[in-house]
């Protein structure tokens, strides 16, 4: 019979000091068809006062914001219809009412998201939702 140290099990000082710590989460592929953290499919996320992500997939993408819808759009305006690279997107089918519902933002005529603004004014928040054409019609 083999004694504990000569045994298979794996045990921390079999396997070395840092065994147990977690490895780095790996990005998936997902990120990466929803482009990077500043934009969505190529739609910049604008900057915005203490803008946190809560939700990202292949499908849509979930921000929020410490700032009225108002300023929110201004923000988004700002950030997708600038001439610089991120911009050149044109806003069409604007449902909105006083600045909160839907609209489509649309590049070309490859590119086309929605886009729906959310406002939370007694937590003096706002939320920014950006859907792909196939997650909004489901």
């Amino acid at each position: 019979r083999k004694t504990p140290e000569e045994s298979e099990v794996a045990t921390p000082a079999r396997l070395g000091k840092n065994a147990l710590l977690p490895s780095a989460p790996r990005r998936s592929s997902v990120s990466k068809m929803a482009s990077d953290e500043n934009s969505f499919f190529g739609l910049k996320v604008p900057e915005g006062n203490d803008r946190r992500e809560l939700y990202k997939s292949q499908y849509r993408a979930i921000y929020t914001y410490k700032m009225s819808v108002q300023e929110l759009d201004q923000a988004f305006r700002d950030a997708v219809t600038s001439d610089g690279p991120d911009g050149g997107w044109t806003i069409k089918n604007d449902e909105r009412v006083k600045y909160v519902g839907k609209l489509e933002v649309s590049k070309g005529e490859e590119s086309t998201l929605k886009v729906t603004m959310e406002d939370y004014p007694e937590a003096g928040m706002s939320a920014l939702k950006y859907y792909t054409i196939q997650s909004y019609t489901k």
